[in-house]
């Protein structure tokens, strides 16, 4: 494994960085974030609202110079983070700036579903970004506090790993995991959900199955209307794009309802969804969408068809 300068980074370039604790964390994000700021580069630290501040306190003056997110709540859905720093470098390469970036979307606490898709995130990542413009992303894993499979899945998504040497490639990066993993079969449903086909003439009872079980597992009004409006947007995909009609299952599990919309249509781009869709397209708006009003989203599709879960924190 050989050391990468950062001047040899006209690409994007993504990095894994593992710490113990929060002074190993301090020393090796806060210097990739002061280096930076001592660069004059454009900086973005999107972290969980704890190391925000540890962050912003270790850097001093320097921390107005550093744009921060709250990851814990711009990210809590992965499936939103990839339009965050699409802006944010679209931004950095109009004003002619180099960039770099901290990303933390896998912090303790999250629940082994979100952790799924945080990989699948990072993973897509590398697609979106590379041949692009050059810029860093470094994305920190805590050792001590995540599961271990969730630090050892990171140096399968990240082509490079960042620590007190600097940047390193790493031997575990799978280029093509990204595919495997979007053409993967999600857990399957329960034998007892609630299951309703749907075609166009019947589309509407979509709206209503949602709303009526989102009321039986005590979903506020409020919540509820956006699953109405993102479940019928997944619906109405499943009817021009599915092959005309789809089946919709509801059920329930501990802390969480599940509303999953099958139907036999394939998509070939695994980042549907994840970037902002232009004001004069369609593409990708009602998957968009989706992920904007829900807690999270599964989406995986093969030969087999294609699988949309929305879940619902209870």
């Amino acid at each position: 494994m050989s050391a990468l300068a950062h001047e040899a980074m006209p690409r994007f370039e993504h990095a894994t960085l593992c710490y113990r604790d929060d002074a190993e964390f301090l020393d090796l994000v806060g210097g990739f974030v002061r280096d930076g700021v001592e660069r004059d580069e454009a900086v973005l630290v999107a972290e969980p609202t704890q190391r925000l501040a540890q962050l912003r306190d270790a850097l001093g003056d320097d921390a107005r110079r550093v744009e921060w997110l709250d990851m814990t709540e711009a990210g809590s859905n992965p499936a939103r983070i990839i339009a965050l720093w699409a802006e944010f470098v679209s931004l950095g390469e109009e004003a002619g700036r180099a960039m770099r970036g901290v990303g933390e979307p896998a912090w303790p606490g999250r629940r082994p579903e979100e952790f799924d898709e945080c990989r699948l995130h990072e993973l897509l990542l590398n697609r979106q970004f590379d041949g692009g413009p050059g810029w860093l992303l470094v994305c920190p894993y805590d050792i001590t506090g995540l599961p271990a499979y969730v630090v050892a899945e990171s140096l399968r998504t990240h082509p490079l790993r960042y620590d007190h040497d600097g940047f390193t490639t790493t031997p575990f990066y799978d280029g093509l995991l990204v595919d495997r993993t979007f053409a993967a079969p999600l857990p399957a449903p329960p034998a007892d959900a609630r299951t309703l086909a749907y075609d166009a003439p019947s589309a509407g009872l979509v709206r209503t199955a949602l709303q009526d079980f989102g009321t039986s597992c005590g979903v506020t009004e409020e919540r509820i209307e956006d699953l109405s409006v993102a479940g019928w947007e997944i619906a109405v995909n499943s009817i021009q794009h599915g092959g005309g009609r789809g089946v919709l299952r509801l059920w329930r599990e501990p802390g969480a309802m599940v509303a999953q919309f099958e139907d036999d249509g394939v998509i070939t781009d695994a980042l549907v969804g994840r970037q902002t869709p232009p004001l004069d397209g369609t593409g990708g708006r009602g998957v968009y969408l989706a992920h904007q009003l829900c807690d999270l989203v599964h989406l995986r599709s093969s030969t087999g068809g294609t699988v949309v879960r929305l879940v619902t924190w209870l």
